[in-house]
This record gives C-alpha cells, structure tokens and sequence, in this order.
C-alpha cells in the first residue's frame, strides 16, 4: 500500500468513528463535525493535517 493510501485509509476510518461518535452529541455539535467535515473535503487535506497516533500496549 502506498503512503497516500495509507493517509487516505486513516482519514476514513478516523472519519468514521467520528461520525458514530458523534450521534451522541447535541444537534448544534452535531452540524459543526459535519461542517469541519465538508470543509476538509472541499479544500483538501494536507500531511501536516493529518494527526497519526501510535497504540503502544503494555506487556503483562
């Protein structure tokens, strides 16, 4: 898999679990996730943007 796809795979399921998150929250919450959402899509999406965390997991 190439790195853009990586980038791209992480967005949507970054996206994703947002979204069902988000179900949770008052409507005004709601349609400012949504906006933010289609603000990204409409101007693109920069690497800098693109915030990726790494899961360490303790050994017992």
């Amino acid at each position: 898999m190439s790195h853009s796809q990586d980038i791209e795979e992480l967005i949507a399921d970054s996206m994703t679990g947002l979204m069902i998150r988000a179900e949770k929250l008052n409507e005004s919450d709601q349609l400012a996730i949504s906006e933010e959402f289609r603000e990204w899509l409409s101007e693109g999406v920069r690497l800098e943007d693109v915030l990726k965390l790494v899961t360490v997991k303790k050994q017992s």
